[in-house]
């Protein structure tokens, strides 16, 4: 009688945990699904504006191109650190890193977009550029594909390790031959769950990277983007007209597809792994 009292009680508590996502997203739909017509996704954007007539294909070449390269600079620097981590650093090092990466973890992006507005945006005068909002996500999501690959590279048995080192193979041998065989499914699960992370970041961008108009794609590194999260954004606090406001709820969707997307091919990713030990 107490396991079944103590089970009931479990999930009365856990269904707030999903009964509210679940209303959110069924009402996201319900007002998204509506705007959702040949206009929205028109490859015809010549112009970008403020209101329900133009393409939002601009929006998510943008958000994609920022969390593309974002997570493309800051990948190689966290296999680099996690591979000096697991052969070169000492105990304390281990310690320190962990301890470092953590609280660079726990920072708010808010405070990474007011150090790239001032550092690049103004110091550097790169202005509002897909340089900036790069590097500031590439910061943002560093610390944790750091953390990521360490796991992913502790988590093959050091008894592999220890066999390779025994048959004299050097240490890029081992990364290449024992490791990436073990590791690259968690690798890859880490870098579509950080392309998610960026693509739910507006702060960052939006202080170092976006413009609302005026963009529909970057000439250059140091050109201003358009992107998803700060269109959405716009949307909501400048609209007044009921069509304009219809069409943030259906960018709004189109932005959660997008996360929802890679969030889940990053767990099919991980329940492959799992399953293939």
């Amino acid at each position: 009688m107490a396991n079944r009292c103590t089970q009931v009680l479990l999930i009365l508590l856990a269904l707030p945990a999903l009964a509210v996502p679940l209303a959110c997203l069924i009402y996201l739909l319900m007002r998204g699904l509506p705007g959702f017509d040949s206009s929205l996704f028109s490859l015809n954007f010549s112009s970008a504006g403020f209101d329900d007539k133009h393409s939002v294909i601009p929006q998510i070449m943008g958000s994609l191109a920022l969390s593309v390269l974002s997570c493309l600079l800051a990948l190689p620097l966290a296999i680099g650190l996690s591979l000096y981590n697991r052969l070169y650093a000492g105990p304390r090092s281990k310690l320190f890193m962990q301890h470092l990466l953590t609280s660079f973890q726990s920072i708010p992006p808010l405070v990474y977009g007011l150090f790239g507005l001032l550092i690049f945006v103004h110091f550097l005068g790169w202005g509002l550029s897909l340089a900036a909002g790069t590097i500031v996500l590439a910061m943002i999501i560093l610390p944790v594909l750091t953390l990521n690959t360490i796991h992913a590279i502790e988590r093959v048995p050091q008894d592999y390790t220890d066999a390779a080192r025994a048959l004299g193979m050097s240490a890029s041998q081992i990364i290449w031959h024992v490791w990436r065989p073990r590791a690259w499914r968690s690798l890859l699960t880490g870098l579509f769950l950080a392309v998610a992370r960026t693509l739910s970041e507006t702060a960052p961008i939006l202080f170092t990277a976006t413009v609302f108009s005026g963009a529909s794609w970057p000439d250059s590194l140091l050109s201003p983007v358009t992107s998803l999260q700060t269109h959405i954004f716009y949307l909501a606090q400048e609209a007044v007209d009921e069509n304009t406001v219809a069409r943030a709820w259906s960018s709004a969707l189109v932005l959660v597809t997008l996360v929802t997307m890679f969030s889940v091919i990053a767990h099919l990713l991980n329940k492959r792994h799992i399953k293939h030990g």
